[in-house]
């Protein structure tokens, strides 16, 4: 039994495990990276001036240029997450019908109820 499954990190994610194999004869070094919450994981094997990722070989400028935007970008919803809390209630207010909805104003200027 892996005791370090399923670690929280402080932004809500998951630890992604890290291990290190160094070369042994004609073996490359490797990193292994394992899935927080389950088994899955990604081998990255290096050496000279070469990376395979899971099997997929290609130069370290070749990988750089296609993972660099990835790890540099920003999408709505990317920030810190915000662990909730299951046995909290919902606010009341999030339920009622907002007045200037504009669901409503349509559905009344069709007639509907």
């Amino acid at each position: 039994m892996n005791c370090k499954l399923a670690q929280t990190r402080p932004d809500g994610y998951f630890e992604i495990r890290a291990f290190h194999r160094g070369a042994n004869g004609k073996r490359d070094p490797r990193f292994l990276l394992k899935c927080g919450c389950c088994d899955n994981k990604l081998e990255v094997y290096y050496g000279g001036d070469s990376l395979e990722i899971n099997g997929v070989m290609g130069s370290i400028e070749n990988w750089r240029e296609l993972l660099m935007p990835l790890l540099e970008m920003k999408l709505p919803g990317q920030g810190k997450r915000v662990l909730v809390d299951a046995n909290r209630q919902p606010s009341p207010r999030r339920n009622a019908p907002r007045s200037n909805s504009r669901i409503r104003a349509a559905k009344t200027q069709r007639g509907g109820a």
